[in-house]
C-alpha cells in the first residue's frame, strides 16, 4: 500500500528504554556468531605471539562483542520510527536494510498489549499487532511505549471503544485491573477466591511432576551419583524413604503449579465491547489482548475431574492467524459453573451455542477403543513383570487396568451433535472436551476406515480449522459409519 506524500502525522520514536528491547534482539540474532569468539582469541594469538595474556585478550574480545551490541542496539531504536495515519499504521525500521510497512486496521486480527516490570518502572507498555498473513512472528511490535499511546493507537485502528480507549489513558486498567467494581453481563472477571481455585485445580501439575522427576533423575545419574555431594544429601532425602520422597516431588510440583498459575491467572478480566473481547491477567507481567470475534475459529470447553466435581468448568477460544503456536488458543473464561455457561456465551459469543443433545458413538464401538490399548498394556506389564524386581513386579498389572478405565471412559465420552449451521464433537477420557466448530470455519475435513472398522461400519471424522501453522483439529472416533457419511456430505454443503 502507498503512502500519501501529502500532509502526514509526525513520525514517533520509541522510548529510550525499548534499547533494552533491541539489545536483546541483536543478542539473539548474533548468538550463532558465539562460537567464533574463541577462534578470534586463537587467530589473535597466533599472530601476534604468545606476549599477548590469554585472559586479556578474551577480557578485550568480549567487552568489544558488548559495545558492539550496544551500539547496534541504539543505532536499531535510532532508526525504527512509526506513525498512524487514517486507520494505517506505518513503521520504517532496520539496520542494514531499510524496511517499510503498511498494515490496514481492516487486517489486524489481534493486538496485544504487556506491561512487564520493567516497563512498569516508566509508565511503559509493548504493544504487539498480528495480521491474517502473519506466519513466522508479529507483524508488528512497538516495544516501549506510553500507555496513553497505546491507547491512541488502538482508538484509531478501531480496536477499542473511543470513550473507554481514552478513560484508559493512564495505564490504570493493566496495572490495578483487580479492583472491584460491578461487573456487567458482558464483563467478566475471576475473584481472589475463583483465582485460587483455579490455581489448586491447575493441570500443570503433571507437566511440572515430569520435569522435576526426569530432570531429577538425570541430574542423579549423570552428576551427583557417584559424588560426595551424593554422600551427604541422600540420609537427608532418604529420611522417610522413597515413598517420602515421591510425596515430597509431588507436593513441590504442586506448589510451583500453584505459584504460576496464580501469578499468571490473578486479575483476569475478560469484556466485550462493540466488535472486539478484550482479555487482561497476570500480576508481575500483566497481559491484554484485544480480539475480534470473527478470528474465533472454534471453542474449546474443558472439564478435569476437579474441575467436574466442582461443576466448574474453562473455556478457550481456538484463533486463526496467530504466529506463535502457544497462542493459539485463548481463555475466555479460565472458570466458570458450568450451569452460567449459556447465559455467558450468549453474551459474549452469541455466534456459538452449547448443544442440547448429543448423539452416541453407539454400542459396536466400545471394542475399537478399548481392545488395543489394553492389549498394548498387558505386553508391557507382561515384559516390566519379568525385569522388575521382587514386590515392584505386581504394580506392573495396573497399567492394564487403568488403560480399561481411561478407554471405557474415553468411550462414554465420545458423542457429536449437528445444530443448524455448528459442528459439536465431545471426546476425553479423565477430562471431558467438547469442541463447538462453525461450518463456516472448518479449513478442511476428511474421512478414515481401517479394515476392524470396516468390519464393523465404524468410521473416523477429522476436521480442522485455521489457528497457528498447521491448524487446530480434532477428531470424532470409531463412530458409526453412516454418521460419519452424514456429516461428510454436510459439511461439503451437500445437505
Amino acid at each position: 500500500m502507498n503512502s500519501n506524500p501529502g500532509s502526514l502525522p509526525a513520525n514517533r520514536r520509541l522510548h529510550p528504554v525499548s534499547i533494552l528491547y533491541f539489545l536483546i534482539h541483536s543478542g539473539k540474532e548474533l548468538a550463532g556468531l558465539l562460537p567464533l569468539i574463541p577462534f578470534c582469541i586463537f587467530l589473535i594469538h597466533r599472530i601476534f605471539g604468545k606476549e599477548i595474556d590469554r585472559v586479556v585478550l578474551t577480557g578485550c574480545v568480549i567487552a568489544a562483542a558488548a559495545v558492539m551490541l550496544i551500539v547496534f542496539a541504539w543505532l536499531r531504536w535510532r532508526r525504527f520510527m512509526y506513525r498512524v495515519e487514517d486507520g494505517v499504521l506505518y513503521m520504517e525500521h532496520g539496520l542494514w536494510v531499510r524496511r517499510k510497512l503498511w498494515i490496514t486496521k481492516e487486517r489486524i486480527q489481534s493486538l496485544n498489549i504487556t506491561v512487564s516490570l520493567y516497563d512498569r518502572m516508566f509508565g511503559l507498555v509493548r504493544l504487539e499487532m498480528e495480521t491474517s498473513g502473519g506466519e513466522e512472528e508479529p507483524e508488528a511490535v512497538l516495544s516501549s511505549i506510553s500507555a496513553a499511546e497505546a491507547a491512541r493507537i488502538q482508538r484509531e485502528i478501531g480496536m477499542a471503544n473511543p470513550e473507554k480507549a481514552a478513560s484508559e489513558t493512564s495505564g490504570d486498567s493493566l496495572v490495578h485491573a483487580d479492583q472491584p467494581n460491578a461487573t456487567p453481563l458482558n464483563s467478566m472477571r475471576l475473584s481472589l477466591g475463583q483465582t485460587l481455585i483455579l490455581s489448586t485445580t491447575s493441570g500443570k501439575f503433571s507437566i511440572l511432576w515430569m520435569v522435576i522427576v526426569g530432570g531429577g533423575l538425570k541430574l542423579w545419574d549423570e552428576w551427583v551419583r557417584d559424588t560426595p555431594i551424593w554422600d551427604q544429601l541422600s540420609p537427608r532425602l532418604m529420611v522417610f524413604g522413597i515413598p517420602g520422597l515421591v510425596v515430597f516431588l509431588a507436593i513441590l510440583s504442586w506448589l510451583l503449579a500453584f505459584a504460576g498459575a496464580f501469578l499468571l491467572e490473578y486479575g483476569f478480566r475478560v469484556e466485550a465491547e462493540g466488535r472486539t473481547l478484550t482479555v487482561e491477567r497476570g500480576i508481575l507481567e500483566r497481559k491484554r489482548t484485544v480480539i475480534k470475534p470473527h478470528r474465533i475459529q472454534a471453542i474449546r470447553i474443558t472439564q478435569n475431574p476437579l474441575h467436574k466435581l466442582l461443576r466448574r468448568a474453562s473455556v478457550r477460544m481456538v484463533i486463526a492467524g496467530s504466529s506463535d503456536e502457544e497462542k493459539k488458543a485463548v481463555d475466555l473464561f479460565p472458570l466458570v459453573r458450568y450451569d452460567e455457561l449459556p447465559l455467558r456465551m450468549a453474551a459474549f459469543l452469541p455466534g456459538f451455542r452449547l448443544p442440547q443433545t448429543w448423539n452416541p458413538v453407539g454400542r459396536k464401538s466400545y471394542r475399537s477403543y478399548t481392545v488395543l490399548p489394553v492389549l498394548i498394556c498387558i505386553i508391557l506389564a507382561a515384559a516390566a513383570w519379568l525385569l522388575a524386581p521382587g514386590v515392584w513386579r505386581w504394580l506392573a498389572w495396573v497399567l492394564p487396568l487403568f488403560a480399561w478405565a481411561a478407554s471405557s471412559l474415553e468411550y462414554r465420552r465420545a458423542a457429536w451433535s449437528r445444530e443448524e449451521n455448528q459442528l459439536h464433537i465431545r471426546y476425553g477420557s479423565f477430562s471431558e472436551k467438547t469442541v463447538l466448530i462453525p461450518i463456516s470455519k472448518v479449513q478442511w475435513h476428511k474421512t478414515s476406515q481401517t479394515p476392524f472398522q470396516a468390519g464393523k461400519e465404524l468410521a473416523t471424522l477429522k476436521v480442522a480449522v485455521a489457528s497457528g501453522k498447521s491448524g487446530d483439529k480434532v477428531s470424532l472416533r470409531h463412530a458409526s459409519a453412516s454418521d460419519v457419511d452424514m456429516l461428510t456430505d454436510w459439511l461439503s454443503g451437500k445437505q
